[in-house]
């Protein structure tokens, strides 16, 4: 059974308008479907704005789809704010972007560790501090940092005591949300080592949104490529890597920088779509090199292509592995 499942989700956001600006309705995410297994990493990647972080805060109940049903361990996700959706909070956790903006400044960090504990009524005093040091020893902090407040410590340490946070009620899910986009790279790779250590010691589910696929195919079991609220291929990583089907796909991998490349990198057209006038058929097509009418008019749909490989083209399985080639 898996851990978490999204089913067909859709997300809209409204806007009331006035004088000068109409109404609008902003679909961010459009019949997007995913699966976390236990044990394992999903990495979900596209640009700003593809929707990949509203689809980790629906994936932990923060938002309610408009349409499509989530799953948590095979049941269906509880009403938000209700007593069984905070148990089930207890089971799955987020990593946030910025460390500092999730951190409380007022309070240290040992008081925000043990916080979790307190809310879901988890141990005894004495129990939670003897949880804190473990967890603060567990990400690479020490033990007396936990007296220390967010703007004492660096950016990589701030991110370490939100990971130790995190797992403080012993989660089954992360849904780590551009969890090292803020720190430098010499941090990034420490903070990275410690998540994947951590996830393997606990056998944790993880969800790991990034904009950075060569990150996210070195650690990930899976990776789902969303583009304008879809997921436009999926697969694993080195079917992604080696093989990439879809359009979109192709110019993120071809853009990861490689000294030994010989031929000029392809550029995409233009800008994404704004998402409250999107395109009618595939939602690329604007920005594609291969469409054509067909393309225009008519949504493609994620179709099987090897494996667990599947890409929403209509033009997978033709000549499409260079996306500066048009198809005769």
């Amino acid at each position: 059974m898996s851990l978490l499942e999204l089913r067909n989700i859709v997300r809209r956001y409204g806007s009331a308008g006035g004088v000068f600006r109409p109404a609008r309705t902003v679909s961010v995410l459009e019949e997007v479907s995913l699966t976390v297994e236990r044990g394992r990493i999903l990495g979900v990647v596209g640009e700003s704005g593809c929707g990949k972080s509203t689809t980790g805060r629906v994936a932990l109940g923060l938002e309610v789809p408009d349409a499509g049903e989530v799953l948590f361990d095979g049941q269906p996700m509880p009403k938000p704010d209700t007593r069984e959706w905070r148990q089930m909070r207890a089971r799955a956790q987020m990593v946030f972007q910025d460390p500092l903006g999730a951190l409380d400044r007022r309070m240290t960090i040992a008081e925000q560790i043990a916080e979790p504990m307190v809310i879901h009524r988890i141990g005894t005093p004495g129990t939670r501090k003897e949880r804190v040091a473990e967890l603060l020893t567990a990400v690479g902090l020490r033990p007396d940092q936990g007296r220390s407040h967010p703007l004492q410590l660096s950016g990589g340490q701030r991110q370490r005591a939100v990971l130790a946070r995190a797992l403080a009620t012993t989660p089954e899910l992360l849904v780590c949300d551009e969890p090292v986009s803020a720190l430098d790279v010499s941090i990034q790779a420490q903070v990275v080592n410690i998540l994947l250590r951590l996830q393997r010691e606990f056998g944790l589910g993880m969800m790991f949104i990034s904009h950075d696929l060569k990150l996210v195919g070195n650690i990930a079991d899976e990776v789902a490529v969303m583009y304008l609220g879809r997921v436009v291929e999926k697969g694993s990583p080195e079917q992604l890597f080696s093989d990439p089907q879809h359009p979109y796909t192709q110019v993120l991998v071809a853009s990861i920088p490689d000294p030994f490349r010989r031929r000029p990198r392809p550029a995409l057209k233009g800008e994404p779509p704004d998402p409250s006038h999107r395109p009618a058929g595939c939602p690329f097509h604007p920005r594609c090199t291969i469409a054509t009418d067909l393309c225009s008019t008519e949504l493609p749909v994620l179709r099987r292509v090897s494996g667990r490989q599947m890409a929403a083209c209509h033009f997978v399985g033709a000549a499409t592995t260079d996306p500066l080639e048009v198809p005769a």
